[in-house]
């Protein structure tokens, strides 16, 4: 199948020609936000807020995952089309020859009319063919409409070429009507202005060009108080006296030619790939009148490499000279140069001879020039300014750091390669036979120079020089992460270029830079780079920000920041200090405590603090590893549990991919954390309801003969995995195997507890179901009482409910109420639904039993309306809905409700529901239908001796990530 994607107009896709259903509105916002960015990954940040913008709902991430999966579904199949995900976002791959998306293939055609002047008006009559309306039709959003205005510039600007492309082939009588609409549309366009002028003019009617030029200089002298331009002007002298070509567009009479242009260039590489889109906007401005590019990025990434190219690709349009000058900014051993030795070099390339005044000489000498000029290797704005030409020429500047304070430049930053660039440049210095026989030694290599250019070319060209190698051989040698740079540049070009850039940094700014590099995390915010160089925030912010300015890190959204691979092997093998870990374990501990008490609370203080709980999983989850693996046991299980009942109680995102991710790290590495992260996959698996994956991850890890907290915490869990399936009898021998492991033990660490709460809230629920009360009671104040060492991260809420069920079977209904309204406050903080309908459903049967049927009745209701999709509680509640109607004598209504809650209970195979179900329905019709009646009761009887139980009861909710 082969498949078409369309921004150019309505939001759609065609598979094999026929029109496929991409869902909703924001279904569909989400392709385009991933298609307008084809082959190149989009942090999930970024997809959210193009999708739902500034006010994204909290669970949008999890939406967000649902779209990407239902569209993966939809172009599943499609041949060269796919939804990838990457490190911190989604990638449309569309790996195909032919452009699958209308919008790429417009670009390529107006790129091609650039090229072929001669055929022009044939490639953008194609390209404009695409558009069927206004780009992106359909979404609504802040995104979606600058979007829409950008894309209808592109169009603008191609409506616009066209139009040159006719007249200047003399089909200006054909344009007039078009020309005509336009100049209404933009009154105030001067090129608009001068085509239609032309265009009357080949038809014959000059009179009427003029007049048209009179009402458009009266409308700009009114507006803005300023003639019309010297291009419109210099139109209107040529009109007047007739000296104009009917076929061929005017010229500036007032260029000054130059009899052959000198093309000073360094030699293009044969090998260059990639950097379309970057080499597409400079093509777009080669005709502005005068254009200053800044190009900046890190050292390597392929800065002077990119200019070079784009300077050989543009030299032919610009007909005075294409000039280069290294200006020396970090170039080892070297000095930068100044104003008057690059002027020097310029009007040398120019062959003119050097006066007193040179920059006299270079502004008088380019006024009428049209160059191209590539100032390579900047220091900094001042170095550049004075060398500006005066004239119509294109600039580009390259420097590793930012130069936003030079006058009216464009910015441009390179970023390192994609995969699949970085892999085909790779593939052009060994060869493509010999990359295709070995694609995983290749990726290898790709991966470690994370696709920095000049780590590349360095690891190809030992390869190609060494034809007897394998690929696989290099490979081997990277492997050790920990010798990557000396390892695989023998002549140090990389780490020298990082050198230059490090050695110009502050004190401070070093330090941030080394703590950057020891971060475990994918990125990493100012608050914890601070904690671990003893530096106040604002500090460590602005340092943040100048090493961003010289592309020694990144923020790839606002407050985030990482480094390049290479790079953060460069500053961890300048510094290793191990307090800097220790800083960082410290800062993340306080950190979630605060963050878990400030989001139990309300308002912007408790949104704040869960939005950076969602963000920081993935360092959260980095950091334990890192603690499990560098021997900081006590900081890895105090993280662990916070990461575990954080996990549980918000899955806004996908935490198994997460949880993979960090496993498959830690197998490749072998550094360790693995078990603790099987753990917590488990748990992450079981709250997805992949309860066999789970079951399975945890026997395995049981079956480990080992005493420790951590085997002692899995037999817990275990207990709690056949409690939920009900298999009591096994949750409790697992329950009892795990509190005698934890008892051989001496102090318990935040793990062991959270154990020991499991082990005994376990018991405490299987004695509750048998019926023997006063020994569940006893298990479960033990469990209430361990949940207090555990503090924020206790799973007190199913503490309480359990104690709460003992006390109501016990008689102690006020003391139950108690218990229950505490733990309806917790889960209602978490937004557990399903556990706050529980302790709806035991508060109502408390004020049952405690004589108050009426009072139970709102609660129960409550709970029945807010349950939609746990069956097995709708049916519980129905159950002890109904049980209330019946004792307030409304049984018509209770045996509604418990007919509906059989239902539900058999669809679902809820044994234990169906079994109270019945014998409700039985005591019920006893009077009224004693056969029905009979029925239920021996049905009842035998469920439960099924269940193996002393009389039906309801197991109780279970979160299992957060219990």
């Amino acid at each position: 199948m082969t498949a078409e994607i369309r921004l150019l107009g309505e939001v759609d896709a065609l598979v094999d020609g026929r029109p496929v259903d991409l869902g909703p509105p924001m279904q569909r916002c989400m392709l385009a936000a991933l298609a307008v960015e084809a082959d190149r990954v989009v942090p999930v940040d970024r997809l959210v807020a193009r999708v739902w913008g500034a006010d994204a709902p909290p669970r949008a991430r999890a939406t967000l995952h649902s779209y990407i999966s239902r569209l993966r579904g939809i172009l599943s199949g499609v041949a060269g089309v796919s939804i990838v995900r990457r490190s911190g976002g989604y990638a449309l791959v569309t790996a195909t020859t032919e452009p699958v998306l209308d919008l790429h293939r417009f670009r390529v055609l107006c790129a091609r009319a650039r090229e072929d002047e001669g055929d022009a008006a044939r490639w953008l009559t194609e390209a404009l063919a695409l558009w069927r309306g206004d780009a992106l039709t359909g979404l609504n959003g802040s995104w979606a409409e600058a979007e829409r205005d950008q894309l209808g510039q592109e169009r603008l600007a191609a409506q616009h070429d066209l139009v040159e492309a006719r007249l200047r082939s003399g089909h200006g009588e054909e344009l007039v009507a078009e020309l005509s609409a336009r100049v209404g549309e933009y009154p105030s366009d001067e090129r608009v202005a001068s085509q239609y002028m032309l265009a009357l003019y080949q038809a014959g009617r000059a009179a009427e060009a003029l007049r048209h030029y009179q009402q458009i200089r009266t409308s700009l002298v009114e507006e803005l108080g300023a003639d019309p331009g010297p291009e419109l002007q210099d139109l209107h002298r040529q009109i007047l006296a007739a000296d104009l070509p009917r076929a061929v567009a005017p010229t500036d009479s007032g260029a000054t030619a130059v009899v052959a242009g000198r093309n000073c260039l360094p030699r293009d590489l044969p090998d260059f790939t990639g950097r379309e889109n970057e080499l597409a906007r400079l093509a777009a401005s080669a005709d502005d009148l005068a254009t200053v590019y800044t190009v900046d990025g890190m050292a390597g990434v392929g800065k002077t490499a990119f200019a070079v190219h784009a300077g050989h690709l543009l030299a032919d349009r610009f007909p005075d000279g294409a000039l280069f000058v290294d200006l020396q900014g970090h170039s080892a051993g070297k000095t930068p140069l100044t104003a008057d030795e690059a002027l020097d070099v310029l009007l040398g390339q120019l062959a003119i001879a050097v006066t007193v005044d040179a920059k006299a000489q270079w502004r008088a000498k380019t006024a009428a020039l049209r160059l191209l000029v590539i100032f390579d290797n900047a220091v900094d704005e001042s170095q550049v300014a004075p060398l500006l030409p005066a004239g119509p020429s294109l600039v580009i500047v390259t420097s590793r750091a930012r130069l936003p304070n030079l006058a009216g430049a464009r910015p441009l930053s390179l970023v390192v390669l994609p995969e699949e660039e970085a892999t085909a440049f790779f593939a052009r210095q060994v060869g493509a036979d010999r990359a295709a026989a070995e694609p995983e030694a290749v990726a290898h290599i790709v991966r470690i120079c994370a696709g920095l250019p000049l780590a590349l070319r360095l690891s190809g060209a030992r390869l190609a020089h060494r034809t007897a190698w394998p690929v696989a051989h290099l490979s081997a040698q990277l492997a050790n992460a920990r010798g990557r740079l000396p390892q695989l540049f023998a002549d140090r070009e990389v780490a020298l270029a990082f050198r230059m850039s490090h050695e110009h940094l502050p004190a401070a700014d070093q330090q941030i830079f080394y703590a950057l590099a020891r971060h475990p995390g994918a990125d990493a915010d100012a608050a914890v780079l601070a904690a671990m160089t003893d530096m106040p925030l604002e500090r460590a912010d602005d340092a943040l920000q100048r090493l961003v300015d010289v592309h020694l890190a990144e923020e790839p959204v606002p407050g985030r920041y990482r480094q390049h691979d290479l790079l953060r092997q460069y500053a961890r093998s300048l510094s290793d200090d191990p307090q800097m870990t220790e800083k960082m374990l410290d800062h993340y501990i306080t950190a979630i405590a605060d963050a878990t008490a400030q989001q139990a609370g309300s308002g912007p203080e408790a949104d704040a603090a869960h939005a950076w709980l969602i963000v920081e999983r993935g360092n959260l989850l980095a950091a334990t590893r890192c603690a499990a693996a560098e021997g900081y046991s006590n900081h890895a299980w105090r993280l662990t549990i916070s990461f575990w009942h954080f996990l549980g109680r918000d899955v806004a995102d996908d935490p198994i991919e997460l949880l993979e991710q960090g496993l498959a790290t830690a197998q490749e590495t072998g550094e360790g954390g693995e078990g603790l992260l099987s753990t917590l996959l488990a748990l992450a698996h079981w709250s997805a309801g992949h309860t066999s994956r789970a079951y399975d991850l945890l026997t395995a890890s049981a079956k480990q003969q080992e005493n420790t907290e951590s085997h002692a915490h899995t037999l817990a869990l275990l207990g709690l995995m056949h409690l939920q399936r009900g298999a009591h009898a096994q949750a409790a021998q697992h329950a009892e195997a795990a509190f005698n492991e934890l008892a051989e033990l001496g102090r318990l660490s935040p793990l062991g507890i959270d154990a020991k709460v499991i082990t005994s809230w376990t018991r405490g629920v299987v004695h509750g179901l048998n019926g023997e009360h006063e020994t569940a009671l006893a298990y479960l104040r033990t469990a209430y009482n361990d949940c207090e060492a555990l503090g924020q991260v206790s799973p007190n809420d199913h503490v309480l409910t359990a104690l709460a069920r003992c006390l109501i079977a016990l008689g102690a209904s006020e003391e139950a109420l108690g218990h229950l309204h505490q733990a309806r406050d917790l889960r209602q903080r978490i937004d557990d639904r399903e556990g706050e309908a529980e302790t709806l459903i035991l508060i109502g049967t408390a004020h049952r039993s405690s004589g108050h049927a009426h009072d139970a009745l709102e609660p129960l209701r409550a709970a029945v309306t807010m349950l939609d999709d746990d069956a097995r509680l709708q049916a519980h509640a129905r159950i002890e809905l109904g049980r209330t109607l019946a004792v307030l004598g409304i049984t018509t209504e209770a045996i509604e409700h418990y007919d509906l809650a059989l239902t539900l209970a058999t669809q679902g195979e809820h044994l234990h529901e169906q079994a109270q179900a019945h014998h409700e329905l039985a005591a019920l019709l006893n009077e009224d239908d004693p056969e029905l009646s009979q029925k239920h009761q021996q049905t009842a009887a035998k469920i439960s001796t099924q269940l193996d139980l002393n009389q039906p009861a309801s197991l109780p909710h279970l979160r299992p990530a957060g219990w």
